[in-house]
């Protein structure tokens, strides 16, 4: 109903009846849209004046005072601009108060916990805002090693669709700009798809900033390192083996240590894919 799109627009329903009335009946004073729309008379005047004041009505200063409404159109599109720029100054105050409490909790002395590690784990849609985070995270570098079988390569994803993959591609852009580096071990056959499909997203603009090396026999597993101390392990379907099932996130500088150790033998031993 119309009503409903005016009180989701913002108007209230004392509002709506007053909008609409003068609508209909071109001029009227407020005594007339009082009697005749039911809006109590102590709330008439202050309705009125919103409406003015919303830019749906013009006034005649006349006495008593009589309203028109404003071209419809002209009207509702200076109702959006009014909208978009209170809502633009609310983000703004958003974003300052975002940073001021930044800039304060970065003042607070945070305890270091007291066990070594922390968990999480993503399944089914979690898995890719999990992938996003990983490039939100990153300050430094990401290290993946990443293999999959030949008969994986060509149809692999991980819950993933469109909106998901740009969004992750947004992140992956944001931590490149940010000085973040990416190396990855994989198969040959793995490496060339992810060389083909960068290109084609325009992320090899930044391709100082990635580095792909292949092994003619690559370990069987698939796991990123971050910053050298998170780590992120993806298990792979045993019966679909080109869908990631679930992607645990371990906080554990021991562990990435160790592992970011064995992904540098096995760096040194990869060829470097062209």
């Amino acid at each position: 109903m119309l009503e409903n799109k005016l009180i989701e627009l913002g108007l209230n329903k004392y509002e709506v009846k007053a909008y609409l009335y003068i609508l209909k009946h071109g001029i009227a004073e407020a005594g007339s849209v009082h009697k005749e729309t039911n809006i109590p008379y102590g709330k008439i005047y202050e309705t009125m004046n919103s409406l003015v004041t919303k830019g749906l009505f013009e006034v005649q200063n006349s006495r008593p005072k009589k309203y028109m409404a404003k071209k419809p159109s002209n009207a509702l599109n200076g109702l959006y601009a009014e909208k978009k720029k209170q809502v633009d100054e609310d983000l703004e105050n958003t974003r300052k108060l975002i940073i001021d409490i930044g800039e304060e909790i970065d003042d607070i002395k945070i305890k270091k916990p007291a066990e070594r590690s922390f968990w999480t784990t993503a399944m089914g849609n979690e898995i890719p805002e999990m992938r996003r985070s990983n490039f939100e995270e990153a300050e430094k570098e990401i290290c993946i090693l990443l293999y999959l079988p030949r008969t994986a390569v060509s149809g692999f994803h991980s819950h993933s669709n469109e909106t998901n993959e740009s969004e992750t591609r947004q992140e992956m852009m944001k931590a490149f700009e940010r000085g973040v580096k990416l190396r990855m071990i994989s198969s040959k056959e793995t490496g060339m798809m992810h060389t083909v499909d960068d290109e084609s997203h325009g992320i090899n603009d930044t391709a100082g900033n990635i580095e792909i090396r292949y092994q003619d026999e690559p370990f069987p597993a698939y796991f990123t390192i971050i910053d050298d101390d998170k780590v992120v392990f993806s298990i792979i379907d045993p019966v679909e083996q080109n869908n990631v099932i679930a992607m645990t996130k371990v906080w554990d500088q021991r562990l990435a240590s160790k592992l970011q150790g064995k992904f540098e033998e096995m760096w040194e031993s990869a060829k470097k894919l062209n």
